[in-house]
């Protein structure tokens, strides 16, 4: 089965409730809870707690919402006609979904695109792969240093008609790829609609990140 269907299952199966099937990790990811970092978000009693999530292998920091557990696993997709291996990181609540991808890509695929035309490029196909529809977008450096897209607008959340919103955002940085996005279903029943924004924007790519190692106790 192509890869595409196996993210669209994944999507179709959070949005209508359950978290994600149990997948085995391929990589180290490190919840860090420990001290509260700026800028924290204030999470009423009756909303998905987010967490300060960070992932060394990533290489990247972001507020995620947790409802049971956070999965990873990797997918083979065709990014600029190529195949390429791309990590998930996935948080299924009920009537919602926030996702981080990021592939590697090859150089020699992307090396006659400008910045935009990346960008463009790959909103075309991720809006594709999870059925969004994109009302608004901004194109943008983050950190003053990677070219990124920030979009907006309708989800068929699932497959048939556009019943949920979306906020995402595409960030190039060097031959890697991210995408942050999270969709809520229009009726917002996990309470998490306002939490888009807050998910979204904080994500911040972290190229020298190093989690020291503890050992156990």
């Amino acid at each position: 089965m192509k890869a595409i269907c196996l993210l669209s299952s994944l999507l179709v199966f959070a949005a209508c409730g359950p978290s994600p099937r149990q997948l085995t990790p391929t990589a180290t990811i490190t919840q860090t809870l420990a001290y509260t970092p700026p800028n924290t978000p204030t999470v009423p009693s009756d909303e998905p707690t987010l967490v300060f999530f960070t992932s060394e292998p990533g290489r990247f920091q972001a507020w995620l919402p947790v409802s049971g557990s956070i999965e990873e696993y990797t997918i083979t997709k065709t990014l600029f006609g190529q195949p390429v291996d791309c990590s998930v990181i996935a948080s299924g609540l009920n009537s919602a979904y926030a996702i981080v991808q990021y592939c590697d890509l090859i150089p020699e695929s992307i090396a006659s695109l400008s910045s935009r035309a990346f960008l463009d490029q790959a909103r075309s196909e991720l809006v594709r792969d999870f059925n969004l529809k994109s009302d608004t977008e901004q194109g943008t450096l983050i950190e003053n240093a990677y070219p990124t897209l920030l979009f907006s607008g309708q989800a068929a959340m699932r497959g048939f008609s556009y019943d949920g919103v979306f906020k995402a955002r595409i960030i190039l940085a060097e031959d890697r790829i991210y995408l942050v996005v999270m969709t809520v279903h229009t009726d917002n029943w996990c309470n998490c609609l306002h939490q888009v924004g807050q998910v979204v924007e904080s994500f911040r790519v972290a190229p020298d990140l190093s989690i020291p190692f503890e050992p156990m106790p």
